[in-house]
């Protein structure tokens, strides 16, 4: 949104603030050239005033700050504006319009953004942005903003649909937290793959009692998603070199939470599906052990660093073993 033209106001902590008047914005891409703007080019404010001003706001906060985030957006927000929730989880929306009358609005980012550095954040996955689909030309005009930039936007009518999608791929946060290193390496591991496709057959299963179906995510259904993590190491690691795009150095943003003390939002990725279990009578017990052992390493503030054989046994209650 740069380079398009928009009047972009970004709304975050002091810190950040901070970090960011002294080294400037660094955006860099797996794949496309890095972008920098200089402390003066940089439009961020820690005053929650500046909302009154907005046409369109992106909330981009953990799903655990969503209500505080709703809250200033109703004091400061003007009444016509449109609340784009891009975050995690599937309860986000429900939570904002149980505070806000403004029109809000559902979106998936299905990309990867890691800090790498002060002022420097790194995009290691590819995907396109999802929106959910309004005739409002301000929703047109966004989405020629992002497409503008070299993002591409595309308005989807059951939104829901792809948060789900998005969420059964997300419950591998939580495994990439217990592994503690780069989703690539974690990936190049077959028992790290079958560990994943247990947990998202698992949610998958439990989805569809609840009478969900989940979207296909970025071009796969979860079914084949599930199928190819299963492949064989020399059969994945052909799909990685060809299809699968992920940067050697990616890793879920759970990971980073955990290095950073911050709250994880576990509750709003396996904790859902373990609530969603318990209503539609089903087994989740693969996602309740993740979610133990996340919750463990948060209470340390320490990945425990299990490679894939580990979590496989941790999950099937196995005895360790190599391949």
């Amino acid at each position: 949104m740069i380079s398009s033209g928009a009047t972009v106001e970004m709304i975050g902590r002091k810190e950040t603030a901070k970090t960011l008047k002294k080294n400037g914005l660094k955006l860099t891409h797996f794949k496309k050239e890095a972008i920098y703007l200089k402390p003066k080019k940089i439009n961020y404010s820690t005053s929650n005033n500046s909302i009154s001003n907005a046409d369109i706001i992106m909330l981009t906060t953990k799903s655990h700050d969503t209500e505080k985030a709703a809250k200033i957006i109703k004091k400061y927000a003007k009444n016509n504006t449109i609340v784009v929730s891009f975050q995690n989880g599937v309860q986000n929306t429900q939570t904002l319009m149980g505070i806000l009358d403004q029109v809000i609005l559902a979106g998936v980012v299905p990309f990867n953004v890691t800090r790498k550095g002060a002022g420097w954040y790194h995009c290691g996955t590819d995907g396109e942005l999802t929106l959910e689909l309004s005739y409002d030309p301000r929703i047109l005009q966004l989405k020629e903003v992002f497409e503008k930039s070299g993002q591409k936007i595309t308005l989807y009518e059951n939104i829901l649909s792809v948060q789900w999608g998005k969420l059964l791929v997300n419950l591998n946060n939580a495994l990439n937290t217990l592994a503690g290193i780069p989703l690539k390496s974690c990936l190049s591991q077959r028992k790290y793959r079958k560990s994943l496709a247990l947990v998202i057959e698992e949610a998958l299963l439990v989805v569809r009692a609840a009478g969900i179906e989940p979207a296909n995510f970025e071009g796969a259904h979860p079914r084949k998603m599930i199928n190819i993590l299963r492949m064989p190491d020399f059969l994945y690691s052909l799909l990685m070199r060809t299809v699968v795009r992920i940067d050697e150095n990616a890793r879920s943003s759970m990971l980073d939470d955990l290095e950073m003390n911050r709250m994880p939002e576990i509750d709003y990725l396996q904790g859902e599906i373990i609530e969603l279990a318990k209503v539609y009578k089903q087994k989740a017990n693969y996602n309740k052990i993740i979610y133990n052992e996340v919750q463990k390493a948060f209470k340390t503030h320490t990945s425990p660093k299990l490679d894939g054989a580990d979590i496989y046994a941790l999950i099937t209650n196995k005895d360790r073993e190599t391949y």
